[in-house]
């Protein structure tokens, strides 16, 4: 069974959207934030990555959060906020998006 390892960043961040990343070792990964969603294939983020626009414009966080980090194997979670609070408002966005559509 692999160590799970948590860390938490020292500082906190403000100004920043919240968000949830999520990657798989090689395979790839997603980022969800509130107004939008980033899935790539690979290490490597910056060359295939796809974004996909949930609404509206994004918004930065007033309150300042710390960032989060969990490693369990090759599987790497980061966020930034609540993850259950960024998955209910990226979900919110996304049925918005779908009525409009």
């Amino acid at each position: 069974m692999s160590r799970i390892e948590q860390r938490e960043s020292a500082g906190r961040v403000r100004g920043k959207e919240r968000e949830l990343e999520v990657q798989f070792g090689g395979l790839g990964g997603f980022e969800l934030r509130p107004t939008r969603l980033f899935v790539w294939r690979g290490q490597e983020r910056s060359e295939r990555q796809r974004v996909v626009s949930l609404g509206s414009p994004p918004r930065s966080l007033m309150i300042p959060r710390r960032e989060r980090e969990i490693h369990a194997g090759t599987v790497r979670v980061r966020s930034l906020g609540n993850p259950l609070m960024t998955i209910a408002l990226a979900g919110v966005h996304a049925i918005r998006a779908a009525r409009k559509g």
